[in-house]
């Protein structure tokens, strides 16, 4: 079956050595055709004849990730059925710009250390971007890890979040 529709994924400038990269690893794999337009700064999708409904959904994730901020390595995750990513949008939570600073000075904390002990504890990959936190990983992870992520944007002590994760990974 042939799909008769393009994917745009819009990315941002800082993000085009990924997205080259990320275009050469995936171009013609599942069938579907992956290119760069550097200049209108998008990842264009075009699915093939062979495509499927969840390969186009894989590409299309993977090439989300690629715009949010994850390497290219991380984003091919996702080929693996296990990952998913997930974002949490932080302008949902607030619209004053200082109340977003602090949300994100705390989800990242001193020296970037809350962000890499929910990520080691929860076993996923972050980024915190200008309004959002993305999560990648196996989908129960990455469900501990955004509960994780909203319980510090409520205002929860690091402690409590981190105590959080450990014991939500040993029910698992």
């Amino acid at each position: 079956m042939t799909y008769p529709w393009i994917i745009y994924e819009p990315i941002d400038k800082k993000r085009l050595r990924a997205a080259r990269e990320f275009v050469k690893l995936v171009d013609g794999k599942y069938g579907h055709r992956v290119e760069l337009d550097e200049k209108q700064l998008y990842i264009k999708i075009t699915p093939g004849p062979e495509a499927t409904v969840d390969s186009i959904l894989k590409i299309r994730d993977m090439a989300r990730a690629i715009a949010l901020g994850f390497d290219p390595e991380k984003a091919l995750m996702l080929e693996n059925d296990e990952y998913t990513l997930a974002v949490i949008e932080l302008k949902e939570y607030t619209d004053k710009p200082n109340h977003l600073r602090r949300i994100k000075g705390r989800i990242i904390g001193e020296e970037g250390r809350a962000k890499r002990t929910i990520e080691n504890l929860a076993e996923v990959s972050m980024v915190v971007g200008d309004n959002y936190v993305a999560l990648l990983g196996k989908l129960d992870d990455v469900e501990i890890a955004k509960r994780a992520v909203e319980m510090i944007i409520e205002g929860k002590k690091h402690g409590t979040v981190y105590k959080f994760i450990q014991s939500m990974k040993r029910r698992r």
